[in-house]
């Protein structure tokens, strides 16, 4: 009965699907090879999570396998929240964003003028908030932090201010504004930027001013160890002397989530902030636009990157496919978005132990692909180059 109820589900949800398809500008078959490859890649288990596409605000695909829970069996669903990483980044940015078009802020201020006791006087008088934003700041990540590394697991970094000291003993990789490093730190001294001027605790802040507006009921920062319904546990797979299983990632993940990534949240929530971006729910027109904004900034000098495979042209700007292990963003606008092009896209990946996820809007509203995950792999990425094949363009990623 179980494997029945399954199978009807399946035959249910691709019926639904190709319904909702009608409108859309997408060939039928390749929808149809687009929902196959997904069934396939989940048979394999290299991916399980949830998957939505949508075209001018017209869901053409959503669905979701694979399990939340291992030891219980218990499968993903719509409800499922998952770790969104640092696609959560996306939340500070539009914070930011707010701040800024309230004239409580601008993307120069220096970071002293906000912050002055999180960073030597010196150094905080240097930096300014869109450095923080570009990940040019020179702050380095609190993850390879041996502080962060021994109290991660017992509680010890469950708000914004908790990191604080990891900010203050840690050396810059480099002066700010003079190249370019993915840098959560960088977004945890936001978090603590917006703190200090709405006088409010972070996740207070984006549930007021981002999740209610947007309504999205089933977003929230939660503690490790927290009680929380539908909550998509996270997964590693790994292989010693022969023999793979799968481990839980209780022991590499961050134990709340912050400025800097970790909030949980479904597709369809997702999906509702998309809408309410796009709909100026969130910021007024002029700043949805620089949001959205595909102009990518970069450092007042040539930066040298360690990883480059091919280079392309995104505005007439030269960038490497490959740029950043935390997922694949590969050049940030001014408010720290990703940009992706062929389709343009806005948004943010994420990839850490037992999570990995991609958020991607099109300026005008055309696109929006989101992908959730709470296994470690490329899922996501496999998964967003058969998307580009299914949207009529070429599965190469340009820009990631």
């Amino acid at each position: 009965m179980r494997l029945f109820n399954r199978f009807l589900c399946f035959i249910v949800c691709f019926i639904s699907n190709i319904a909702i398809f009608a409108d859309s500008d997408v060939n039928p078959t390749t929808l149809k090879n687009f929902s196959s490859d997904f069934f396939e890649m989940c048979k394999y288990q290299h991916f399980s999570g949830a998957v939505l596409i949508a075209i001018d605000d017209k869901i053409i695909f959503k669905n979701v396998c694979g399990l939340a829970n291992r030891n219980f069996n218990v499968e993903n669903t719509l409800e499922t929240k998952f770790n969104l990483g640092s696609v959560g980044k996306i939340f500070t940015s539009v914070a930011i964003a707010q701040l800024v078009q309230n004239h409580k802020i601008s993307l120069t201020t220096p970071v002293y003028e906000i912050t002055s006791t999180w960073l030597p006087a010196k150094i905080a008088k240097q930096m300014t908030i869109d450095q923080l934003l570009i990940h040019s700041s020179g702050l380095k990540n609190f993850l390879k932090n041996t502080r962060w590394i021994k109290g991660a697991d017992d509680g010890l970094f469950n708000n914004i201010n908790d990191y604080k000291p990891i900010l203050l003993e840690e050396a810059l990789l480099f002066s700010p504004g003079k190249s370019q490093s993915y840098s959560n730190n960088g977004y945890i001294l936001l978090g603590a930027a917006i703190e200090t001027i709405t006088k409010l605790p972070y996740i207070n802040y984006i549930k007021n001013e981002i999740f209610k507006p947007a309504n999205m009921q089933n977003t929230d920062i939660s503690m490790l160890d927290e009680a929380v319904p539908n909550r998509a546990e996270g997964y590693i797979y790994l292989c010693n002397q022969g023999k793979c299983q799968w481990k839980n990632n209780y022991f590499n993940a961050t134990f709340s989530g912050s400025s800097a990534g970790g909030i949980y949240s479904t597709i369809e929530d997702l999906f509702k902030f998309s809408q309410a971006l796009h709909q100026h729910k969130l910021l007024n027109p002029v700043f949805t636009n620089e949001l959205l904004s595909a102009n990518i900034v970069r450092p007042s000098n040539d930066i040298a990157v360690e990883i480059s495979i091919r280079p392309y042209k995104v505005n007439s700007i030269e960038i490497p496919e490959n740029f950043s292990p935390y997922g694949f963003a590969g050049a940030w606008n001014k408010f720290g978005l990703a940009v992706w092009e062929q389709p343009l896209l806005l948004g943010h990946s994420a990839g850490a132990a037992g999570i990995s996820a991609f958020f991607a809007t099109a300026p005008d509203g055309r696109y929006t692909i989101i992908i959730l995950s709470n296994i470690s792999g490329s899922g996501p990425i496999l998964l967003y180059k058969k998307i580009r094949l299914l949207l009529g363009f070429t599965p190469e990623i340009i820009n990631y």
